[in-house]
């Protein structure tokens, strides 16, 4: 779809959507048509800035969703694909700050420590191992609260119900007694790394 087809069909949903008509579905078709010809760069700008497929794919779908909903407000400044990338990669930040929050939020990294920034930036796979690595000296459950909770970022209630914890304190408990051990080892690995290093950069290099 050519920029003059493109304006015309977003003008022509911008003025449904104002009065509150139905779309036509030769007009809707066209829409699905817009979104459906970025589907794979929403995913390609997901997936490197996440540096994980499932998140990628959460991400993307939460972009088109996003996109969709907002598409009445979408004045054609810019091209339609670059204002929906746009959208992706603020959902990406926005996935990587809260990563990167946690991480501070619960003491394994000073706010301000970089390394928490290296740490939420690192590809999936990457974090994951560093994560399996610094909790390889826990017990195994220390361990598998240790992953769900800093690698699938679950919150802390739900990891008390997905591990079958029973003590008062769940999973905060549990957290709490690793975290010192944890925090150590992994400001000593990304210190070892550079903290920019990658894994499979490295590798290939």
């Amino acid at each position: 779809m050519d920029r003059a087809t493109e304006r015309a069909v977003l003008t022509a949903y911008r003025e449904h959507y104002a009065e509150g008509t139905p779309i036509p579905r030769a007009l809707a078709a066209q829409v699905d048509g817009l979104f459906a010809s970025c589907q794979r760069r929403v995913y390609a700008v997901c997936r490197r800035m996440s540096g994980s497929e499932e998140a990628a794919l959460d991400l993307a779908q939460d972009t088109l969703l996003t996109g969709y909903r907002k598409l009445h407000e979408f004045r054609g400044d810019s091209a339609f694909g670059t204002w929906l990338y746009g959208i992706a990669r603020g959902l990406c930040m926005n996935a990587i700050r809260r990563r990167r929050e946690v991480l501070s939020e619960d003491g394994l990294l000073e706010t301000g420590d970089d390394r928490a920034s290296v740490l939420a930036g690192l590809r999936r796979e990457e974090r994951e191992e560093l994560v399996r690595q610094a909790a390889s000296t826990l017990s195994p459950l220390e361990q598998e609260a240790v992953y769900l909770r800093y690698v699938e970022d679950l919150p802390q209630d739900r990891i008390t119900k997905l591990l079958g914890i029973t003590q008062a304190s769940g999973a905060r408990g549990v957290l709490q007694k690793c975290r010192r051990t944890l925090a150590r080892e992994l400001r000593a690995r990304l210190d070892a790394l550079g903290h920019g290093t990658s894994f499979f950069r490295a590798s290939i290099t």
